[in-house]
């Protein structure tokens, strides 16, 4: 598999238990009472079957919108882009491990 829309993006989501979650995906909806993050790929006939294919693109059978992640609103706080890490890795969300507002 191999992302067609470039690298996904970075994403935060704080849970209403505190944890704060990290995940990369090329965007997400809100479907059935849960975020649906996904990332558009093209991926072999084999690669779709061990995946979650959420849509398929009519021109092309191997370009597919796989699903990432899902979790249901309820358990979310806060979801957000993150800020690209500065030149040291340290991101700019308190919370995360290795980021220097976290520590």
């Amino acid at each position: 598999m191999e992302f067609v829309a470039g690298p996904p993006a970075r994403w935060h989501l704080t849970l209403k238990d505190g944890t704060l979650l990290e995940l990369w995906a090329d965007g997400y909806g809100i479907v059935n009472g849960a975020y649906e993050f996904s990332a558009l790929v093209r991926a072999t006939e084999e690669e779709q079957g061990q995946a979650h294919v959420l849509a398929r693109t009519p021109s092309d059978s191997h370009r597919v919108m796989v699903a990432v992640a899902r979790l249901a609103t309820g358990s979310v706080q806060d979801v957000h882009t993150a800020s690209r890490p500065s030149h040291d890795g340290a991101c700019v969300c308190p919370g995360l491990p290795g980021s220097s507002a976290g520590e």
